[in-house]
């Protein structure tokens, strides 16, 4: 499997905080069938794009030689998690931050007061740059949760989703999880990550979370949402085309 969206890189964000939580956390990757890691710390300010990279590459090669000296069989992958607010309409050579220097870039955005209009033009934007946005944990965002038709408005323009496996595995509240089944039910989330930011909390022990997900989610979304689609963005390539549905709230 492949973990599109993990907080992994010691002492760089709010996520692995030294090196041997690092390796902890790829340790419980493997033991979770994962092979496949794409560091994504946080970009919360894109005003020095280049500092941010070198740290970035340079903490990543500090891991990979540890998890090489491991023994721990395992790929690492260079990503990012941008932040995106009204700086990206000043923003320059995006694509630095974008998974494995493909044109996909995860992205997330404020989680409340923020007007959902604003993240078509935020979006739109980034399309305009050539990239292929990748929001990540829609379900966690207020206004998504209460905004279903956005969610299938911003598909239908060829916005990625890439929703969490705590929230499809109900660990995380009623709104995140209805949302998180429907688009994974209906083929509207591309992706699921782990979002995983320690070894003993929010990790990224995927199979252990999978037994937890609703069982009529089909077995060909689980494969593209766990797989296929990511070693596509890996290899920026298309993402192979499926039947997406139409997602819709439910009343309670």
């Amino acid at each position: 499997m492949i973990d599109l969206h993990c907080h992994i890189l010691p002492g760089i964000d709010d996520g692995s905080k030294d090196l041997e939580t690092s390796l902890q956390m790829c340790r419980i990757a493997k033991s979770n069938g994962i092979k496949h890691i794409v560091a994504t710390p946080h970009v919360n300010a894109i005003e020095d794009i280049e500092s941010f990279v070198s740290f970035r590459d340079e903490k990543i090669r500090t891991l990979r030689k540890a998890v090489e000296h491991a023994g721990i069989e395992l790929n690492i992958y260079p990503g990012a998690e941008v932040f995106v607010d009204d700086d990206i309409y000043f923003a320059n050579n995006l694509k630095r931050l974008s998974i494995n220097k493909s044109r996909y870039i995860l992205i997330e955005f404020s989680f409340r007061n923020l007007d959902v209009r604003r993240v078509f033009g935020y979006v739109e934007e980034i399309m305009r740059m050539d990239l292929i946005p990748i929001i990540a944990h829609p379900e966690r965002f207020e206004f998504f949760q209460f905004d279903y038709d956005a969610v299938n408005a911003l598909s239908d323009m060829g916005v990625l989703f890439q929703i969490n496996s705590m929230s499809l595995a109900s660990m995380d509240g009623p709104q995140e999880f209805e949302l998180a089944y429907a688009m994974a039910y209906n083929a509207v989330a591309s992706f699921i990550g782990t979002d995983a930011h320690s070894s003993h909390y929010r990790t990224n022990n995927l199979l252990e979370m999978m037994s937890y997900f609703p069982p009529d989610i089909s077995q060909f979304n689980m494969q593209m949402m766990v797989h296929d689609a990511a070693k596509c963005v890996l290899l920026d390539q298309d993402l192979p085309r499926v039947e997406r549905g139409i997602i819709e709230k439910r009343g309670f």
